[in-house]
C-alpha cells in the first residue's frame, strides 16, 4: 500500500479524537503489520487520529519486510520486527500539525510508510496518523524521524520462497513468464530463427527448465516454477543452434504448454515447449520474434 503516492490522493483529514491505546504489545503480525511484500502502514494512516500528550512514547516497534539470502543460496521474503528506544524525534514530528493544502504544483514521488507503532514506559501501544504537508504527503519531519531511527532487530520470520537453493544454484530465477504463449496471442511472423551476432564462437549457454501450473496456463503471461537447470556443452550447443536455425515454420495451434526451457546466450534468450504445441520463441534476421516448430530432436536435446 502507497501513502502519499500524489497530491490528489492524499490529504484526507485524519478522524478526531486520540489514538487507540492497546494492551501489552505482542508481536508485528498479531498487530496486523502486512504479512507479504513491503511492509507498509498504508494509507490508513491518513485516517488515524494525530498523537496528542495523553500518550508518552517511550519506544517504537518498526514492522518491514525484505528479501534476504539464505545460508544455502536461496532466498526469502523475511518479516523483521525491530525496535527503537530513542523516539524524541519521531514523537516531536508526529505532533506537528497538517500543513494547510496549498494547491500548487507537488511532485510525484512515492513514499511506502513503514508500519510502526509507538509504546508507552507501561507497554501499551497505539498507532497515531501522521500529519501532512502541504502537497498532503507525509511530512519530511517524520519521514527523516523514522529513517534516523536506530533499530535493533528483535525477531525475523521467513513469509515465502523468492528463489530456491536449487534455482540459485543453476543460475535461474524461481519464476520466469512463457514468452511463447505471450508472443504466439500477437501472431508473430514466422520468419527463419538464428541466433543473435556476438554468439559464433564458444559461448556458455544455461538452460533454465519451468513448469507451468494448470491456473496459470492460457492466461496473458503464464508465470513458470523452476524445475531444473544446467549449461549445455559446446557439442550440445552447437546441436541445438543447428535445430534451432533449421526449424520449419510453425502451424496454428492453441494448445499451452505445462513445461518450458529457456537458453540464455548473455543476455539474450531462446525459448522451446517441451509439450503443448511444442513452439520455439527465437530472433529472426530482422531482430524482431520469431515462432517456428521444435523439431523431436531439438526436444530430446533439451530433455532432462
Amino acid at each position: 500500500m502507497l501513502f502519499g503516492a500524489v497530491a490528489g490522493c492524499a490529504g484526507q483529514a485524519a478522524d478526531a479524537g486520540k489514538p487507540k491505546v492497546e494492551p501489552a504489545w505482542t508481536s508485528c503480525a498479531a498487530a496486523g503489520a502486512t504479512s507479504s511484500g513491503p511492509a507498509s502502514g498504508g494509507s490508513g494512516l491518513a485516517d488515524l487520529p494525530p498523537l496528542d500528550g495523553s500518550f508518552e512514547p517511550v519506544a517504537a516497534v518498526v514492522c518491514s519486510s525484505a528479501p534476504l539470502r539464505r545460508a544455502d543460496g536461496g532466498e526469502d521474503m523475511t518479516a523483521t520486527e525491530s525496535r527503537a528506544d530513542d523516539v524524541t524525534a519521531l514523537v516531536a514530528a508526529l505532533r506537528l500539525p497538517d500543513e494547510p493544502i496549498s494547491g500548487g504544483a507537488c511532485t510525484l514521488e512515492l513514499y511506502l510508510a513503514p508500519f510502526f507503532a509507538l509504546l508507552d514506559a507501561q507497554g501499551r501501544w497505539v498507532r497515531p496518523g501522521v500529519p501532512h504537508d502541504s502537497c498532503g504527503k507525509v511530512r519530511s519531519e517524520v519521514r527523516e524521524a523514522l529513517g534516523g531511527l536506530r533499530l535493533t532487530p528483535v525477531s525475523s520470520r521467513p513469509i515465502r520462497e523468492i528463489e530456491s537453493s536449487e534455482a540459485a544454484a543453476a543460475g535461474c530465477t524461481q519464476q520466469w513468464a512463457d514468452m511463447v504463449w505471450v508472443s504466439g496471442q500477437w501472431g508473430t511472423k514466422g520468419e527463419p530463427a538464428v541466433v543473435p551476432a556476438g554468439f559464433d564462437g564458444p559461448v556458455q549457454v544455461r538452460l533454465c527448465a519451468y513448469r507451468v501450473p494448470a491456473d496459470q496456463q492460457r492466461t496473458g503471461k503464464p508465470a513458470g516454477e523452476f524445475a531444473s537447470g544446467r549449461y549445455l556443452s559446446e557439442q550440445q550447443w552447437a546441436a541445438v543452434r543447428k535445430e534451432v536455425e533449421a526449424a520449419a515454420p510453425a502451424p496454428a495451434c492453441t494448445s499451452p504448454a505445462s513445461e518450458f526451457v529457456v537458453l540464455h546466450l548473455g543476455s539474450g534468450q531462446l525459448y522451446v515447449e517441451r509439450d503443448g504445441c511444442r513452439r520455439l520463441l527465437a530472433q529472426a534476421a530482422d531482430g524482431r520474434d520469431t515462432i517456428r516448430q521444435a523439431s523431436p530432436k531439438l526436444l530430446a536435446l533439451l530433455a532432462g
